[in-house]
């Protein structure tokens, strides 16, 4: 299945993508939003994007709802989330007493965080409720300010925090067939739409709470593959980044999503993310890409040129030529080495390589792979009502990973009987 064409972008895409120019266009006049503009674009956020993305189109009539107030929400326990450019709470409608997350964003330089926050609204409500990528609800200020905030539902721990819990053990194949599922049919949603995540990884991935679905978070670095003034190329978290990114392509789209969710595959399966470089080397994107190439080979001119590189082209070619030297001219691949067959069937490993792939133009999109065997041969997903999902086995570990344990490993077990 092809990429999408950005000439044939969905109404939501085409929503979004114009949303986003009109931000960026305060962006670069540095003009501040005002926050009747603020409330105008939120407005459309929730009525036009969001609405589009969950029902297929556009609303016939729109209700116009004005920006929700900040103090209608109350704060309850810690922070559940914390990254460099802002916090998130678990907090209560006072109204409906549901529970929501709110994100608000660092202040840069004191001034206003809007354009940033009506941005990551905008990517968030295109997922338009599907259940694999976290449900936008509003965007919240705090009267007054330009304080802005993004409410979503809330959904549990990270999958960071629960690989944390598990003391870094490796989950069995049938529960990384499961999760893989549910983010690969997430990032078909939001692909289908001309969303790029651009920074899936385990911190970004939400466990729901008591074995709820698994769902994508954190739209802050998104892109649209349709906005006419897309922000910076280089974005994300270094040791999930594409080779595409790394060499700092401006027209990378959807297909670096499906890189970093075979990252994300590698390290449910082993507990470790597969190029992880040392910690002196996390901001030095060479060493980032030598590492990815020492192990998947490197490219050849053909595949090299695909990524449309703009740096590093000198010491690929050095690269290259020490590899076919050292490997007596192989360039071999060694990705099964860091997943073994007893960990990972054929099947699935056809997956995972399909998703690792150096070139962009042979990678598997998300709806490609599920398409796979691994996925259409195996019938895991209908018997999950007789017994407790892998999902819930990842949940329950969280709260409670001594007493449950046991129970975890016997019924994991049991499904990949």
């Amino acid at each position: 299945m092809a990429n999408p064409d950005p000439t044939q972008m969905t109404s939501v895409a085409a929503r979004v993508a114009a949303l986003c120019d009109v931000i960026q266009e305060h962006r670069r006049t540095g003009t501040a939003i005002s926050g009747r503009r603020a409330a105008a674009i939120s407005a459309m956020v929730v009525d036009d994007a969001a609405a589009t993305a969950a029902e297929g189109r556009p609303r016939a009539c729109r209700r116009k709802r004005r920006m929700a107030n900040a103090r209608g929400y109350k704060q309850e326990g810690r922070r559940v989330g914390q990254g460099e450019r802002g916090v998130v709470v678990r907090a209560r409608h006072r109204a409906t007493g549901q529970a929501v997350a709110v994100k608000s964003l660092h202040r840069r330089s004191g001034g206003s965080c809007a354009a940033d926050v009506l941005s990551e609204a905008c990517f968030t409500a295109a997922g338009g409720g599907h259940p694999s990528l976290v449900a936008f609800r509003t965007v919240a200020r705090a009267p007054g300010t330009t304080d802005y905030s993004i409410v979503m539902d809330y959904v549990g721990p990270s999958l960071r925090a629960v690989m944390a819990d598990r003391g870094g053990r490796p989950f069995p194949e049938a529960v990384a067939r499961r999760v893989m599922r549910q983010l690969l049919a997430g990032a078909e949603a939001m692909h289908r739409h001309g969303v790029v995540h651009r920074d899936i990884k385990p911190d970004n991935i939400l466990v729901g709470d008591g074995g709820g679905a698994v769902k994508i978070c954190n739209y802050g670095v998104a892109k649209s593959v349709a906005e006419k003034n897309p922000p910076q190329a280089f974005a994300g978290t270094m040791a999930y980044m594409a080779p595409e990114v790394l060499v700092k392509n401006a027209d990378h789209d959807t297909l670096a999503d499906v890189w970093s969710l075979g990252c994300v595959m590698v390290e449910i399966l082993t507990g470790k993310p597969p190029f992880a470089v040392a910690a002196k080397d996390e901001d030095d994107e060479a060493k980032q890409l030598f590492k990815i190439f020492d192990v998947l080979g490197v490219p050849c001119k053909r595949a090299w040129q695909a990524l449309k590189p703009q740096v590093h082209d000198d010491k690929v070619q050095v690269w290259r030529a020490r590899q076919l030297r050292d490997r007596h001219g192989s360039s071999r691949n060694r990705l099964r080495e860091l997943v073994s067959e007893e960990n990972l069937s054929g099947d699935g490993f056809q997956v995972l390589k399909g998703l690792l792939t150096c070139d962009p133009e042979k990678r598997l999109t998300a709806a490609a792979a599920l398409q796979c065997p691994w996925f259409t041969d195996n019938v895991d997903d209908a018997v999950a009502s007789e017994r407790t999902t892998a999902v819930t086995m990842i949940a329950a570990v969280v709260s409670n990973p001594w007493s449950l344990a046991t129970s975890f490993v016997r019924r994991a077990l049991g499904l990949l009987q």
